[in-house]
């Protein structure tokens, strides 16, 4: 059976989407599209899991929630080369792992809360700063760490790369990366991998 991901569009599903891409392994894409009025994803993908999150991924009869357990999945059973994931004795291995789970931990959380809190309105106030200076501050961690490293897990491109593609993609096209140069130059090194330009013609 060919892998299935449920894939939602504007969401941090396009990250599996270009991990598969980048792996080369066999898939079919399930699209689901937000609703207009209140942002959220359709009913039927709590039919294929009780959250009704996306990404989803269906393998024969299991089936797969949360980002960072689909990247680790796919990797330990289609990577056996790991030629996008160090081994466990690399040095890398420790720095690959943090990226790979900071994608969707503390470094994106205040991205997450400032969308949430625009969205009610608030804009101003003690919480409305509090998120502002956590995105600041994990937005200078990603400069300082790409200051020094060609990619997020040292030298050579990872899965961690497209993990963490989706929040900086974000960030440089609301204009937040204009003073983040070696953010930016990574962006435009892994924008322009070909299994980067074939997810966005999946459709994001």
């Amino acid at each position: 059976m060919t892998l299935k991901l449920h894939h939602l569009n504007a969401s941090r599903s396009q990250r599996i989407v270009w991990l598969l891409l980048e792996l080369g392994v066999p898939h079919e894409i399930v699209h689901h599209t937000r609703d207009q009025a209140t942002r959220r994803g359709p009913a039927d993908l709590a039919k294929v899991h009780p959250l009704g999150k996306s990404p989803l991924l269906e393998d024969d009869a299991v089936v797969i929630a949360e980002t960072g357990a689909i990247a680790e999945y796919l990797l330990a059973k289609f990577d056996t080369v790991h030629a996008l994931h160090p081994k466990p004795d690399s040095p890398d291995f420790p720095r690959y792992l943090e990226w790979l789970h900071s994608a969707e931990g503390a470094v994106f959380l205040p991205g997450l809360l400032a969308l949430y809190t625009g969205m009610a309105g608030v804009t101003e106030g003690p919480v409305a700063h509090m998120i502002a200076a956590e995105r600041e501050k994990a937005a200078s961690y990603i400069e300082a760490h790409l200051s020094k490293h060609t990619y997020f897990a040292g030298a050579a491109f990872s899965a961690a790369d497209c993990l963490m593609g989706f929040q900086i993609a974000m960030t440089g096209a609301q204009g937040g990366l204009a003073n983040r140069p070696a953010t930016k130059a990574w962006l435009d090194k892994v924008t322009a991998r070909p299994a980067y330009q074939a997810m966005l013609a999946v459709g994001v």
